[in-house]
């Protein structure tokens, strides 16, 4: 019997001791990241000869668990988007930065030398507030490009987090493996719960699926499908290059066991902190960039383009305002050919060019496509402007009846030259509004008078005078007008010949003449109704009833600083349409915009996806905040639980004492009676 009681007493101050190890060391790691919650349970021994074989497992709910590591992609998420997002929305916000406050001011500046040309001190303040909204586009761009260069930076340190972790993950399940199934041996619990703790840690970087191994591997992979950590400690790495722009960086899979195979990641599925600094990128940060590039070069090409029609305060034709930068093409590193690509804004075209990026794609080492991009970098259909036949270097220009984007882009070729295959992608957009400056810092070079004026002779009869004198274009073929001041043939003379007929002279040698005549009493744009003088780049009508023989002038404005008709179309230019809409459009879309529309677009969309990001940032932490507690109910140590159960252990303890005191007791009996 004391034989007995001995046995039970010694296996339940062992079962007692287990108890209160694991209550202890549970206690111990209240504060340990990662740590489950363990608990020891014992079988009884046969005959109830006291306790058997005892066992210490992990209190986990795998259901919960998973959740918990899906949520915390989503928070790491939906923080990142918000906290970059941020970023942008204030400093878009911030009044001092306002693109649309510095128009406003520049065209009201503007106002005050139109109403009085002959002003320099209003002229003057013109030229500061170009300067000053100059500065404006600067600020904007070169904060965005930094925030470009810090999430490539970012995305650098994340993917070599990621990387690390994987490979932690991978030679968890290499040391787990190694202590078999065999029930004899304890499970590695301290090494469960550190794979764990790695899968949650990877899962903050991006949207994991985890899938058990029947050899009791934990197998990873991308949330779009892509594997990370394989059976039997294979895994692959991420690795973050820039093609073909190597300052935007991308992220790649490399395999473990194949360095040379690149899998490519699709980044808008990526989930976890490095998808969120991805999509941020393709959806807000590097559009807003193209939107202010683009917005910056349609202003910057439309007061250019228009100061060149007028006349300026020197009575020369108008020059520049600004100067516009040219671009370089990145050629992708798998190009055969080695041709390079230039381009520039095309005079007069600026409001034709989108807010994307461009690819150019030879189809034969004599012909090439150039399309438009979208925000993932995919070529957008119905874009394809094509050349076939080509000689090297050659120029394409867009004009009103080619559409390169508003650009002109000139394709020199190398030795060898461009070969089937060959891309390019040009980014004219990206940092154009930080690279655009004043062409000049005098106030005269303001072109507010128009350089021609219409005069009709006071000996006429009737009541006719010239109307609508607009100039078109400067300096082209066939053009009248060229610098510095120069009327080709002129002044041109216009006489009434009766019957709706007039006849057009220039004073050219030779001299030009030609009849013009018209169906009815409405003479507008006599010199498009001509054949000689068809593309002088000017038009005018004629308005009132003239009589026969009554003569009219067109000559240039010398001495005409008053004048400030070129000055109204220059102010004209805030409410005008001139920023293109879509890369792609249709015969009857509406293809532009005013400079506000696009400023008041772009501060829009930021606003929008910054106030989306903040909700779904609180949305994320309250259903992270709800996994975490079901997951903590089973698997988080509860002091008051573990204390409990350690007053409850110890009893057991002093129990189990008792048996063993007892048993000592009757064995001590026993030996005195049989003496």
């Amino acid at each position: 019997m004391s034989d007995n009681l001995l046995r039970i007493g010694t296996s339940a101050i062992l079962a007692s001791t287990a108890l209160l190890s694991t209550t202890s060391n549970n206690i111990a790691n209240l504060n340990t990241p990662g740590y489950t919650r363990q608990r020891t349970e014992f079988e009884s021994n046969i005959l109830g000869l006291g306790v058997g074989r005892g066992t210490t497992e992990r209190l986990v709910n795998d259901f919960a668990l998973k959740q918990m590591w899906r949520d915390t992609s989503s928070v790491s998420y939906a923080n990142q988007y918000l906290s970059e997002a941020s970023r942008v929305d204030t400093l878009m916000s911030d009044q001092s930065n306002s693109i649309s406050t510095g128009m406003s001011s520049f065209f009201s500046q503007l106002q005050t030398a139109i109403n009085d040309p002959t002003n320099a001190a209003s002229r003057q303040l013109v030229m500061g507030g170009a300067q000053t909204l100059l500065n404006k586009f600067n600020t904007l761009s070169t904060q965005m490009t930094a925030q470009n260069k810090y999430l490539s930076q970012q995305l650098e340190t994340d993917a070599a987090d990621a990387n690390e972790q994987i490979g932690v993950i991978a030679r968890l399940n290499q040391e787990i493996l190694a202590y078999g199934n065999n029930p004899a041996k304890p499970p590695p619990l301290d090494l469960l719960d550190k794979r764990d703790q790695a899968i949650k840690e990877l899962s903050a970087l991006v949207d994991i699926n985890v899938l058990d191994a029947e050899n009791g591997d934990k197998q990873v992979f991308l949330g779009s499908g892509q594997s990370l950590v394989l059976e039997n400690g294979k895994f692959n790495l991420f690795t973050v290059a820039g093609e073909p722009d190597p300052n935007r960086k991308t992220l790649q899979l490399k395999a473990g066991t194949n360095q040379n195979v690149v899998i490519n990641v699709a980044e808008t599925d990526l989930g976890g902190k490095i998808g969120a600094s991805l999509e941020f990128r393709t959806k807000v940060l590097d559009p807003a960039q193209r939107e202010l590039g683009q917005l910056a070069l349609a202003f910057t090409d439309a007061m250019n383009s228009q100061n060149r029609l007028g006349m300026d305060a020197d009575g020369n034709l108008g020059g520049d305002l600004f100067r516009l930068p040219s671009f370089n093409a990145l050629p992708f590193s798998g190009n055969t050919g080695s041709g390079a690509i230039t381009a520039s804004v095309a005079a007069g075209q600026g409001k034709n060019i989108p807010a994307n990026d461009l690819r150019i794609t030879f189809t034969a080492a004599d012909a090439f496509t150039v399309e438009a991009l979208d925000a993932s970098g995919n070529v957008i259909p119905g874009t394809a402007i094509s050349r076939t036949g080509v000689t090297f270097p050659v120029t394409v220009t867009s004009d009103d009846s080619n559409d390169f984007f508003g650009l002109s882009i000139t394709l020199t070729n190398g030795a060898p030259a461009f070969a089937a295959g060959d891309k390019f992608d040009l980014k004219p957009l990206s940092i154009a509004a930080q690279n655009i400056s004043l062409a000049t810092s005098r106030p005269e070079a303001i072109a507010l008078a128009s350089p021609l004026k219409g005069e009709k002779t006071l000996t006429n009869l009737g009541n006719a005078e010239i109307d609508k004198l607009t100039i078109s274009s400067v300096g082209q073929t066939g053009n009248r007008l060229s610098q510095p001041a120069n009327f080709t043939d002129g002044p041109i003379s216009i006489t009434y010949l009766g019957n709706n007929e007039f006849r057009i002279e220039d004073s050219g040698a030779p001299p030009v003449s030609e009849t013009v005549t018209f169906a009815g009493a409405d003479y507008q744009n006599l010199l498009g109704a001509s054949v000689n003088f068809t593309n002088a780049g000017f038009d005018f009508s004629v308005k009132g009833v003239p009589q026969v023989g009554d003569t009219f002038s067109i000559s240039y404005n010398t001495g005409g600083f008053e004048d400030n008709r070129n000055g109204l179309l220059l102010g004209n230019l805030q409410n005008a349409d001139m920023v293109r809409i879509n890369a792609a459009t249709t015969v009857n879309a509406d293809k532009y915009q005013t400079f506000t529309q696009a400023y008041s677009e772009l501060v829009g969309t930021v606003g929008t996806q910054t106030s989306q990001a903040r909700v779904a940032a609180a949305s994320s932490k309250s259903l992270l905040e709800q996994t975490t507690a079901w997951h903590e109910s089973l698997s988080g140590v509860s002091l008051d639980e573990e204390a409990a159960d350690l007053v409850r252990f110890q009893q057991t303890y002093a129990a189990a004492a008792k048996i063993l005191s007892t048993s000592q007791t009757i064995f001590d009996t026993l030996l005195q009676a049989a003496r």
